[in-house]
């Protein structure tokens, strides 16, 4: 069974008060002996304090909920790691729920999270093509009352921290950059547009096109999902448009595509440009190595964990939305049009 702090005070002939004061670091003058007593109990016994009754004295757990929309993405894979090594620099622990991008998921970690009493939640998803399934997410982080940093969502909730990447910024740039090349058919590989981080994407791209003076042709849209599917399955709807480029709204996108293209014997980037998003490791791995549009994810991990510690020390303080700015990324997949 394991030990107790009673085990501990026995084993060191001393109370559990003199092993708490001790254990705990208290400033309290007890002599060098009972310290080295209480601490071979300690080490002895393989003692660990029971986390559930400090969390009763102290009202916290140091537990913070992540919630990430798809583990098996490269770059949230990445993302949860920059967090929970922040998070855990600052002694907190982290429990990690994937939902697949499925809200009533997201609902069921919510209410795990809350029942574990956890401090924080970081959610990096909180948008979904339903809008009645995101109010009634919203609506239960109302009722569960737990300090919340978004991460790429702006909210107007109380008790919040956002770390919003420009999604909007994001479509632009990797347009213009098409544009600047000479291409004109420009076609777009989407997850569904009606997710604000897609639609955001779509916005940008349009921007560049206007201020090229040129029209959107919305043939050029092809939307399924944020995967490598759906690379595969864009390219010959795109191909039937004349496209010469094709923007992909994330790298895993850009693989489907490129995976595709050798079916067609297409040469990257003589016969086809390509730009992704996001930046994962592999993308600069990749023969040619992928144009894409990279998030800041160390700045995004790094507000969000400083948001997070500023909520759990000024719980009904409202904050300010952490604004940052994406990075264009020239490589070798894109190339002048001839």
């Amino acid at each position: 069974m394991r030990a107790t702090i009673k085990d501990v005070a026995k084993a060191a002939g001393v109370s559990p008060s003199t092993v708490s004061l001790i254990i705990n670091e208290k400033p309290v003058s007890i002599s060098k002996d009972t310290r080295e007593k209480v601490m071979r109990a300690v080490n002895e016994l393989h003692y660990r304090p029971n986390q559930l009754a400090v969390g009763l004295v102290t009202n916290t757990t140091n537990t913070i909920g992540l919630i990430l929309p798809d583990s098996n993405n490269p770059f949230f894979a990445a993302l949860s790691n920059q967090i929970e090594i922040r998070l855990r620099h600052e002694n907190l622990n982290v429990i990690i729920g994937n939902t697949g991008g499925d809200p009533k998921i997201t609902r069921q970690y919510l209410r795990i999270f809350s029942d574990r009493c956890v401090d924080g939640i970081v959610l990096a998803q909180m948008d979904f093509e339903d809008g009645e399934e995101t109010a009634k997410c919203q609506e239960l982080l109302k009722s569960i009352d737990i300090p919340v940093v978004y991460v790429d969502r702006v909210t107007d909730d109380r008790n919040h921290f956002s770390v919003e990447v420009d999604q909007t910024q994001i479509g632009y740039l990797g347009t213009r950059h098409l544009l600047e090349l000479g291409h004109r058919q420009i076609g777009c590989a989407s997850g569904s547009i009606r997710l604000n981080v897609n639609a955001g994407r779509y916005r940008g791209y349009c921007m560049a096109f206007e201020e090229y003076g040129l029209e959107v042709n919305p043939d050029l849209l092809f939307c399924d999902s944020m995967s490598i599917e759906c690379g595969r399955k864009a390219l010959p709807c795109l191909l039937g448009q004349n496209v010469t480029a094709i923007f992909a709204f994330n790298d895993m996108i850009a693989y489907g595509i490129y995976q595709e293209c050798r079916s067609y014997d297409l040469s990257i980037p003589h016969d086809l440009s390509i730009v992704g998003v996001d930046d994962i490791a592999l993308s600069d791995i990749i023969y040619p190595p992928l144009t894409t549009v990279a998030q800041p994810m160390a700045e995004i991990a790094e507000h969000a964990v400083s948001g997070m510690l500023h909520l759990l020390k000024n719980q009904r303080e409202r904050q300010e939305t952490a604004k940052l700015n994406p990075i264009l990324k020239v490589r070798g997949s894109t190339a002048r049009t001839e």
